[in-house]
């Protein structure tokens, strides 16, 4: 399967695989193409072409094809198990770009999370299930949350908004490992409408070798068209290592990894 972290470069195909039917691929293939003023042509119940209005020259074919039951994509086991297809995305002379975006577009629908898994990592973490009642004590925070992309993560930052942090107030950094369903994580944080990104343990080790990027501009999912003021100015931090080295700390404070919400 690939993920958002290997979207397609060049003139090579891509496959994804998720929990969608081939009727959701192609409402999302056709609502691309008309985003982008293509031609969507329909050539059979599991192939579609998007096409230059004007030329009629293909951009992107894409296929797809149901699948039998799966294997669970998660750690708990779904009863029954959910409807899967494979999506092939095939970029031609001229449509690269345009693959990758779809490629995207197609991801976000088919890499998070689904209710009954999330359901499943909320039932396997009783404990914060019985802390993440809606609580008065966090009105006016934000939350700035940095772990590994588990399945774990995903049950704490989902309790943190359950107890009372709004989805546009939290923000989440993956510390750049390869762990399983990372990029599942990451889409199912986009979904609800956090910030999502990675601040690699590389930049945390040794940020003296990673000051360019430090100092660069905020990532595109941090950024905001309008003013965002936190009333109380607070923020959350949870780290698995315990607390930022001093320079990674300032390099946060001032650079990349900046909260934007001020």
């Amino acid at each position: 399967m690939t993920t958002t972290a290997t979207a397609p470069a060049g003139d090579q195909w891509t496959v994804l695989r998720g929990p969608v039917t081939g009727e959701t691929a192609t409402a999302t293939a056709t609502a691309f193409a008309a985003r982008h003023h293509l031609a969507c042509e329909h050539e059979d119940s599991g192939r579609l072409r998007l096409t230059d209005p004007v030329t009629s020259h293909t951009l992107v074919t894409v296929r797809w094809m149901s699948l039998p039951p799966q294997a669970p994509r998660a750690l708990g086991f779904q009863v029954p198990p959910p409807a899967a297809v494979d999506i092939l995305i095939d970029p031609h002379p001229g449509g690269h770009r345009l693959a990758a975006e779809l490629h995207d577009a197609l991801a976000a629908r088919l890499l998070p999370y689904t209710g009954s898994e999330l359901d499943g990592i909320r039932a396997a973490m009783p404990l914060l299930e019985h802390y993440s009642r809606p609580n008065p004590a966090f009105n006016n925070w934000a939350l700035l949350f940095r772990d590994h992309y588990l399945e774990h993560s995903t049950g704490f930052v989902l309790a943190m908004e359950r107890a009372g942090i709004p989805a546009e107030w939290i923000f989440t950094l993956d510390k750049g490992d390869r762990t399983w369903n990372r990029d599942r994580v990451h889409a199912t944080f986009l979904a609800r409408g956090y910030r999502s990104d990675v601040l690699d343990n590389s930049a945390v080790n040794d940020p003296d070798a990673h000051q360019a990027q430090l100092a660069g501009p905020a990532p595109r999912s941090t950024r905001s068209s309008t003013p965002r003021t936190r009333p109380g100015g607070g923020f959350w931090l949870s780290m698995t290592a315990g607390c930022w080295p001093a320079a990674t700390a300032r390099s946060v404070r001032r650079g990349l990894w900046t909260p934007r919400w001020n």
